[in-house]
């Protein structure tokens, strides 16, 4: 009998369950700062100057930790859509991971049903608002904005919001149940049935984070328009939720948990792949640049412009070096991607580079459409490219979201066995070498 064998025999039946009271201390001080926040935040949103500038930073959280949510989605996907084998030991993280979706879709409520909440972030809604709908006055006073009508409208808006919910919120509890029922049963058709499923959803989960994608972050400003937007938040969404997963299974192995499941052969890989997705989102990046700067069309280059004026210029140029210079030097060594320690250093920074990378999304639109008003072509003043102070704002929502979604997503990681301790292929994944 190999070694390997013999610890598979010797793991618990059942797999291992996280004790929670060893938590207890962070599980203790999260609500609190989340409930506070919460509070501080209803309060921002209730005054009517705060309104406008705490909606764009509750849109910043909210879209960061959806972006990482999803990440856990792609990641169970791809993982059961190829039969994955090296995967399986740390696969319940990444399903834990995906599970938040209808929790991170929660925080999005206000901007969905909160008009006023919603008018202060979306031009198109704003003026919905102000013409009441009417196509008539929207084809005299908003040519583009008619042109759009058949897709940015209240009831298909509604209808996105719930597909959204359903089809990725579904998808991965579906498949965490799967997994789960195989922790039961050990029964190897459920293997398949994971495979199969996730194959079939891999294509709404491409079509749905775009759409998502599209709703919360480029219709910030609807005449702008992106071909390759998907795209380049799927790239963001890949690498920051690998990064969670690295930084997830370090925190459990210091706790005690997967030292006999987990090993450096895990790391190398999750770090190759993070290299990988490096690399990705630079492509991306830059072949979008690319075609602005060669097609040169005002509805495109609007969004660059705005990101290379005054103080943004400089957070563009570092997102050149630190989003992928830095990370791509850091993980070129073996030695970084094989060491627990360095790599959750890496995974630490990317996930703080992605969160700014965010930040330049949304952030850079709240200036000037909150000083131009619901319709910049009927502005009274000229705009402003920051709001003083505002950054406090984005602060809160910030700690205020991470709070209560650490706290759910901690709480469900000791629910269950932290690995599919009756995966046929777990032994593979233990004796994984590369």
């Amino acid at each position: 009998m190999s070694h390997h064998e013999s610890v598979i025999d010797h793991l618990p039946v059942g797999g291992e369950r996280v004790d929670v009271t060893k938590l207890q201390k962070i599980l203790g001080i999260l609500p609190l700062v989340g409930g506070a926040g919460l509070v501080g935040c209803l309060v921002c949103f209730l005054i009517p100057s705060l309104r406008g500038p705490m909606a764009y930073g509750w849109l910043f959280a909210f879209f960061y930790f959806m972006t990482l949510a999803m990440g856990g989605l792609f990641w169970t996907l791809l993982h059961n859509a190829t039969n994955s084998g090296w995967g399986v030991a740390v696969r319940r993280v990444m399903e834990h991971l995906a599970c938040m979706i209808p929790w991170v879709l929660l925080f999005a409520l206000p901007i969905i049903l909160v008009p006023s909440i919603r008018n202060a972030l979306y031009e198109w809604s704003a003026i919905l608002t102000q013409t009441g709908g009417d196509p008539e006055v929207l084809h005299h006073d908003h040519a583009l904005m008619y042109k759009k009508l058949g897709y940015l409208n209240m009831p298909f808006y509604y209808i996105r919001m719930v597909v959204y919910l359903i089809a990725l919120g579904g998808a991965a509890l579906w498949l965490r149940k799967l997994s789960l029922a195989q922790d039961v049963s050990g029964d190897v058709k459920l293997t398949f049935r994971a495979r199969r499923v996730s194959c079939g959803l891999m294509p709404a989960f491409a079509v749905g984070m775009t759409f998502l994608a599209i709703d919360f972050v480029m219709c910030l400003d609807y005449t702008w328009f992106s071909t390759m937007w998907g795209v380049y938040i799927f790239a963001g969404c890949a690498l920051s939720g690998m990064a969670v997963v690295i930084l997830t299974v370090s925190g459990l192995r210091n706790l005690g948990y997967l030292n006999q499941v987990v090993n450096k052969e895990h790391y190398h890989l999750m770090g190759k792949l993070m290299k990988a997705f490096v690399i990705f989102w630079a492509y991306i990046s830059f072949s979008q640049f690319f075609l602005y700067w060669y097609a040169n069309v005002t509805e495109e280059t609007k969004f660059t412009l705005l990101r290379n004026t005054d103080g943004w210029y400089a957070l563009s140029i570092f997102m050149v070096v630190g989003h992928f210079v830095v990370p791509f030097l850091f993980l070129l060594r073996q030695r970084a991607k094989k060491d627990m320690r360095q790599i959750c250093a890496g995974a630490c920074w990317l996930l703080f580079v992605h969160m700014l990378d965010v930040y330049w999304m949304i952030i850079p639109e709240r200036g000037p459409s909150l000083s131009s008003g619901p319709s910049k072509t009927m502005a009274t003043v000229d705009p402003v490219l920051t709001v003083s102070g505002a950054w406090l704002l984005d602060i809160l929502a910030f700690v205020t979201v991470a709070s209560c979604l650490v706290y759910v997503y901690l709480r469900s990681i000791g629910k269950y066995s932290i690995y599919p301790c009756r995966d046929p292929r777990l032994s593979e994944s233990i004796r994984v070498l590369n």
